[in-house]
């Protein structure tokens, strides 16, 4: 039942817990919009160095802006700042996938983050568990991603202490939380 942490650092964990799941959120929920800002990085690249590509064909258009002497060089300054703005937008949905770790021990339930050099980490006792609901939207039951909120009263009452956002495979990891809050209340 317990596994080797990969993202969580073991020298968090008491000696006496084990870790029964750790994942990163769902790929397909940060880095779906990181792929469209890598295909315009790609092109705004190209079309940035295309003046001094040698024996190239000319882009209808592109090229006559490019070579204009009056604006060419600004159009030119804009497809580099079009790269710029994407790469920081990829970068950052990457950071953030990177950066974001749901873990379950037999003992608490954990959430790391990553905020620039601060990581921080949020945790509830399972003893303390009382509520948790499993959102699973269309979309999420087609890429296999849902949402997860734990809270220790009642989610009906308020908000919930810890939301995971694009947990992959929420069902079975709703059936792993629950089975490890009836380890802690039924101790065999």
């Amino acid at each position: 039942m317990a596994i080797e942490p990969k993202h969580i650092p073991k020298k968090f964990l008491s000696s006496d817990e084990n870790l029964v799941f750790e994942s990163r959120q769902s790929a397909w929920f940060r880095m779906k919009s990181a792929a469209l800002y890598l295909i315009i990085e790609a092109v705004a690249l190209v079309l940035f160095i295309w003046p001094w590509m040698t024996g190239v064909a000319d882009i209808p258009y592109v090229s006559d802006w490019l070579a204009d002497p009056d604006y060419g060089d600004y159009v030119q300054m804009a497809f580099g700042a079009l790269f710029f703005l994407a790469f920081i937008l990829s970068s950052y949905k990457w950071w953030i996938w990177s950066n974001t770790v749901y873990a379950v021990t037999d003992e608490r339930v954990i959430t790391q983050t990553r905020k620039w050099l601060a990581k921080t980490y949020r945790f509830i006792p399972v003893t303390q568990i009382e509520d948790v609901r499993l959102v699973h939207p269309v979309s999420g039951r087609i890429l296999r991603y849902g949402t997860i909120e734990i809270s220790t009263g009642s989610l009906e009452a308020g908000k919930a202490d810890i939301t995971w956002l694009a947990v992959p495979s929420p069902m079975t990891v709703s059936r792993i939380l629950e089975e490890v809050m009836d380890v802690r209340d039924k101790p065999v």
